[in-house]
C-alpha cells in the first residue's frame, strides 16, 4: 500500500496515495462554495434561520469529511471510492434538504425558488459566452421603450460606431456640459461638435460627414426614430446609465444645410428645475416678484437671449401659483418638464389643425387663471395674448429680449397697436446667466483704481476682486482644478431686471416714449442687469470678465483664453 522511498540514507513510506486527498477535496471545495456563496446569502435575504442551517450545513460537512478520510487508509481501492461516494451522497442530501424546506417557505418568492434547472444554466452559459464575444463599452443605453440596446461584437464595425457615439456624450459628461450639438459648417465640408458648458460653447473635435451622419442615425435608432428620413424634425428621449449614475438623453434631429443636425440634451429636466430662491433675484426683486404673482392679472413679459434662462424661470413663476386651487396652464413648443397640477398644451408644428395663435386663442379663451405662453413665434400671437380679457386671466409670455426695455419694444411692436400693448402690460422681468466662479480655484486681487472707475464701482470701499482660477496647489504643485476641471467657473446664476408697470408706465408705452420709461424706471430705484452683474463680482460670486462677457452689446462669445466653438444650430429650448 504505501510507497518505498530512501532520502540520505534513511528508508520511509508514503501512507496515503497523494492523489486520494487532492480528489477528496475537489466535491467538498465546491460544496462549501455554494453554501458559502448562494445558500448563506439566500438565508439572510429571506430571513431564514439562518444559524440552524449553517449547523447543520457544518455538521454536514464534518460528516462527509470524516467518513472520506475514514475510506483512504483501508487497503483496497474500493473502500476508498465507496467512502468518496458516501462523502458526496451526504454532502448532495444537505444542499437537496435546504432547497425543499426554502422552496417551500411562505417568505421566499417563486421566482427565487431553489432549482437545478439545467435549461437555465445552459443559456447562462450561452449568455456568458456572447458576453465574450461582445465588445466592452462604458455605458448602457435604453430607448424610449427601456428596451437596452445590445452590443455589437468587438470585431464587427457596428461596434467601432457604438464606441464613436458614446464617446460625444462621455466627453460631456466628463466636461459637464448641458447639451451638444452636432451640424455641417466647417470649411472642408465635415461636421462641427460644440459642447455647451455652463452657457459657453466650447469645441469639440470635428467629424468626417459620412461618420457624423453614422452616429446621427445610431442615436436615432437608439431614439427609435424614423432614421430614413432626413429632413423632418425628430426627437425621442433615452437613457443612459454608466455605473449607478443615470441620465436623461433628449435627441433632436432634423436636415440641415448640407446634411443633418442632432441637439443631445443632457438631463433636460434638471436644466429647468430650479426654487424661486435659487434663480438669482435680489431680495427687492423677488418682492417685486412676489408682487406680480399675487396681482394675477395682465400680461407679464419674461425676457432674455437664447439659451439664457427663460423658460427657467417661466417654469419657476409659475410654480409659484398653486396649480391645485387655480386653473394654471401651459401653451408650449416642446415641455422641457412636466410641471406638477399644471396642463401643459403641445403645440406639435407639422400637425393639421391650425397655427400656434390659434391654440394660444383657445387655451386664453377657457377661462384660465394663468397662462405661461413659452414662445413668441409670430405677431398673430401676440396679438391673441392682447386682444385676450386678461383682467381675469394672469399671462406669462416668453420673449426674447436683451433687456426690459427691448422686450417692451419687440411686445408693442409684435402687437402692432401701442395702445393696445399697453393696455394689458402690466411687469416685465429681463435676465441673462452669468457662470460663477470656483470656489475652490478662484484667485483675489486688488482692482486699479481706474477700472474700478471705468465700471462706476467705488474705488475707496472696493479692495478685493476675484477671477478665475484654473488651478489649485497639490503638494506646493499646480495643478489642474479638480472640481471645475480647469475652467474657473462652474454653475450659473440669473441677473435680473425686474419692473411693474403701473398707469404711468403704460402711459409712456403707449406714446412710444421710451426715455421717459427708462427714467421712470429708474425712479424705482430697482437695479439693472448691469447692476446686479457688478454686484455679484463685488460678491465674489463672479468675476469682472464674466460680467462683461455677458452684459455686452452682442454678448454670447467665448471668453479670452478658451477655444470659441463655432455657432450652434438653431436653439432646441431656451432654458
Amino acid at each position: 500500500m504505501g510507497t518505498d522511498i530512501t532520502v540520505l540514507g534513511v528508508q520511509g513510506y508514503f501512507l496515503v496515495s497523494f492523489w486520494k486527498p487532492i480528489l477528496l477535496m475537489i466535491p467538498f471545495v465546491g460544496w462549501a462554495w455554494v453554501i458559502s456563496a448562494y445558500y448563506d446569502k439566500h438565508a439572510a435575504r429571506f430571513f431564514l434561520p439562518r444559524q440552524m442551517w449553517n449547523v447543520i450545513h457544518l455538521t454536514a460537512g464534518l460528516l462527509a469529511v470524516v467518513v472520506g478520510l475514514i475510506a483512504i487508509p483501508i487497503a483496497g481501492e474500493g473502500a476508498f471510492w465507496a467512502g468518496l461516494g458516501a462523502m458526496i451522497v451526504i454532502m448532495a442530501i444537505d444542499l437537496a434538504a435546504y432547497a425543499y424546506v426554502a422552496n417551500k417557505d411562505e417568505r421566499v418568492p417563486e421566482e427565487f425558488h431553489i432549482r437545478l434547472d439545467m435549461e437555465r444554466i445552459r443559456a447562462a452559459r450561452e449568455a456568458k459566452s456572447v458576453a465574450k464575444k461582445q465588445g466592452k463599452v462604458e455605458l448602457v443605453l435604453k430607448g424610449p421603450d427601456k428596451s437596452a440596446v445590445p452590443v455589437p461584437n468587438a470585431d464587427t464595425p457596428e461596434f467601432a460606431l457604438r464606441v464613436a457615439a458614446e464617446s460625444l456624450v462621455l466627453k460631456a459628461l466628463e466636461m459637464r456640459a448641458t447639451q451638444i450639438d452636432m451640424a455641417p459648417g466647417s470649411k472642408d465640408g465635415g461636421y462641427i461638435v460644440a459642447y455647451l458648458v455652463d452657457g459657453v460653447r466650447q469645441a469639440g473635435a470635428p467629424l468626417a460627414p459620412a461618420d457624423a451622419v453614422k452616429v446621427i442615425d445610431f442615436w436615432k435608432s437608439v431614439g427609435k426614430l424614423d432614421v430614413t428620413d432626413r429632413r423632418r424634425r425628430q426627437s425621442a428621449d433615452v437613457t443612459i446609465e454608466r455605473g449607478t449614475d443615470k441620465h436623461k438623453f433628449r435627441v433632436v434631429a432634423s436636415g440641415a444645410t448640407g446634411g443633418m443636425r442632432m441637439t443631445g440634451l443632457i438631463d433636460p429636466e434638471k436644466q429647468v428645475k430650479r426654487k424661486a430662491a435659487e434663480l438669482g433675484l435680489l431680495e427687492s426683486q423677488m418682492a417685486e416678484i412676489k408682487a406680480l404673482v399675487e396681482e394675477r392679472q395682465g400680461v407679464v413679459l419674461l425676457a432674455a437671449p437664447p439659451d439664457m434662462g427663460r423658460t427657467t424661470t417661466l417654469y419657476t413663476i409659475l410654480k409659484m401659483h398653486d396649480a391645485y386651487t387655480s386653473n394654471v396652464q401651459t401653451v408650449e413648443m416642446e415641455p422641457q418638464d412636466s410641471l406638477e397640477g399644471v396642463r401643459q398644451n403641445f403645440f406639435e408644428s407639422k400637425a393639421e389643425g391650425g397655427e400656434y395663435s390659434t391654440l394660444v386663442r383657445t387655451i386664453l379663451r377657457r377661462d384660465p387663471q394663468v397662462v405661461g405662453i413659452a414662445d413668441l413665434p409670430d405677431e398673430q400671437t401676440a396679438k391673441e395674448v392682447a386682444r385676450a380679457e386678461v383682467d381675469r386671466c394672469r399671462v406669462y409670455l416668453s420673449i426674447k429680449g436683451d433687456n426690459a426695455l427691448a422686450a417692451i419694444q419687440v411686445w408693442t411692436k409684435a402687437v402692432g397697436d401701442p395702445e393696445v400693448a399697453a393696455k394689458v402690460l402690466h411687469g416685465v422681468t429681463a435676465q441673462r446667466l452669468v457662470r460663477k466662479l470656483c470656489i475652490n480655484c478662484r484667485q483675489a486681487y486688488q482692482p486699479a483704481p481706474d477700472m474700478l472707475k471705468k465700471l462706476g464701482l467705488p474705488a475707496d470701499k472696493i479692495k478685493q476682486l476675484f477671477k478665475k482660477g484654473g488651478q489649485v496647489l497639490i503638494k506646493n504643485k499646480p495643478e489642474v482644478c479638480p472640481v471645475c476641471n480647469g475652467i474657473g467657473y462652474i454653475g450659473q446664476e440669473g441677473i435680473f431686471e425686474v419692473y411693474t408697470l403701473g398707469v404711468p408706465e403704460r402711459s409712456l408705452v403707449k406714446a412710444g416714449n421710451l426715455s421717459g420709461l427708462r427714467a421712470e424706471f429708474r425712479k424705482k430705484n430697482q437695479p439693472t442687469i448691469q447692476q446686479v452683474a457688478l454686484r455679484k463680482a463685488v460678491e465674489g460670486i463672479t468675476s469682472v470678465e464674466e460680467v462683461l462677457r455677458v452684459t455686452s452689446e452682442g454678448s454670447g462669445g467665448a471668453p479670452g483664453g478658451e477655444r470659441k466653438a463655432p455657432p450652434a444650430p438653431a436653439p432646441v429650448g431656451s432654458a
